[in-house]
């Protein structure tokens, strides 16, 4: 099963394992069984801060089945905040430029001194949780010696192990999915980010410079995404930002990177309130640890809202039709979903040429009153009842 939308890509992937397989049937790659003594894991999640925190949970399980191995993880350096806190992962792994942020900026050398690195640990066991063909060339070329992934857009044949891939399935089961054969015990599906002790004070420190009550309510604000079809428009956040400012729900926070796809001084001209503008400056760590001291997050799909679920901070998310509920929803009963259904939906586009994705600020009103009341949130916490609220085909 391939997952390529074209039909050129999904051929020439046919052609690629057909002949690979053929060639590399003589080895008998399929036959070689688990190491008895493994002593060393390679885990390879090249891709956003949301993909990586997805993949926690298998961190934690494999340390619990192996823990004398030491556990490496290969991640992209817009992601390394995310696993070098984690008291499971024993060494990070950093690819500057990775196929999946900047596939154009890609040096060959540094390719190269990674795969040197990667044979130099001689791994036991390594695991692609993406599903990437380039990845399982990383790990066949760097002498894994017994490779697990997923062979959905070529190079299965290269792998020891492959479980079926099913699209119709959250991404932390399928990242779990592949470390059933380990016989690894998955004790939960929670999802952790790690703060250090200096992203705490700094955080302590941001807040008594913006002059926040030790009991003040904080909502976090994050308007930019990995690609415009998850977008909603600038001036619809303004619209909300400004009614929020009018209804005094509390002290509004401006999180994210500060991404060249958004206009900010188009929104910072409009907002003539007080408020405290984080964008640009804080690392993951750090974030997490604002997250946590929040009432609420709203923001469309995107990696803080990983990270605020991670931390167990509500949100409400303004969830577009590119990607699919089923498989990239959040496993947390204190988020709210606004979701526009689409007929189209999910294309996993990165530009939608319909721009038909946006949501109506009203829907956001009615949960906002239930996120920034106290009682609520304690009621929130300690039962399901809420989890019957959900909302559907919301107006543009």
């Amino acid at each position: 099963m391939y997952i390529f939308k074209k039909k050129k890509k999904i051929y020439l992937t046919k052609i690629f394992d057909l002949i690979g397989g053929a060639i590399f049937f003589s080895f008998s790659l399929k036959r070689l069984k688990l190491p008895e003594n493994v002593r060393k894991i390679l885990i390879i999640r090249l891709d956003g801060i949301g993909d990586v925190i997805l993949s926690t949970p298998v961190y934690e399980a494999l340390k619990k089945k192996y823990p004398s191995a030491k556990l490496t993880v290969l991640v992209g350096s817009h992601t390394k905040g995310v696993v070098e806190m984690n008291p499971y992962v024993d060494n990070v792994f950093v690819l500057r430029n990775t196929w999946f942020t900047t596939i154009r900026n890609i040096k060959f050398s540094e390719i190269l001194s990674m795969l040197r690195k990667i044979r130099k640990e001689n791994f036991d066991i390594g695991i692609d949780l993406r599903g990437d063909m380039r990845n399982i060339l990383l790990m066949f070329f760097g002498k894994v010696r017994y490779r697990i992934g997923y062979g959905i857009t070529g190079g299965g044949f290269l792998l020891n192990k492959m479980p079926h891939y099913e699209q119709k399935t959250h991404e932390v089961d399928k990242n779990l999915k592949l470390i059933e054969g380990l016989d690894c015990t998955v004790i939960n599906k929670k999802m952790h980010i790690y703060s250090s002790q200096a992203d705490e004070e700094k955080i302590l420190n941001l807040l008594e410079a913006g002059h926040v009550r030790k009991n003040g309510i904080l909502l976090a604000v994050h308007m930019e995404t990995g690609y415009p079809s998850k977008s909603w428009r600038k001036e619809k956040f303004v619209q909300l930002l400004q009614e929020m400012s009018k209804r005094d729900y509390g002290k509004i926070v401006l999180i994210g990177k500060g991404s060249d796809d958004i206009d900010f001084s188009y929104i910072y001209d409009r907002l003539k309130f007080n408020y405290l503008n984080t964008i640009g400056k804080l690392s993951i760590g750090e974030l997490a640890v604002l997250l946590k001291r929040c009432a609420a997050l709203i923001s469309c799909d995107s990696g803080p809202v990983h990270v605020a679920t991670a931390v167990e901070t509500p949100s409400i998310i303004l969830f577009s039709g590119t990607n699919d509920l089923t498989q990239w929803g959040h496993l947390n009963n204190l988020n709210r979903v606004i979701h526009k259904d689409v007929e189209c939906s999910p294309c996993e586009r990165r530009v939608c040429s319909r721009d038909i994705h946006s949501s109506g600020i009203y829907s956001v009103y009615l949960f906002l009153c239930f996120f920034t009341n106290t009682w609520y949130l304690r009621l929130l916490k300690y039962s399901r009842f809420f989890s019957l609220l959900s909302i559907r085909d919301i107006p543009s």
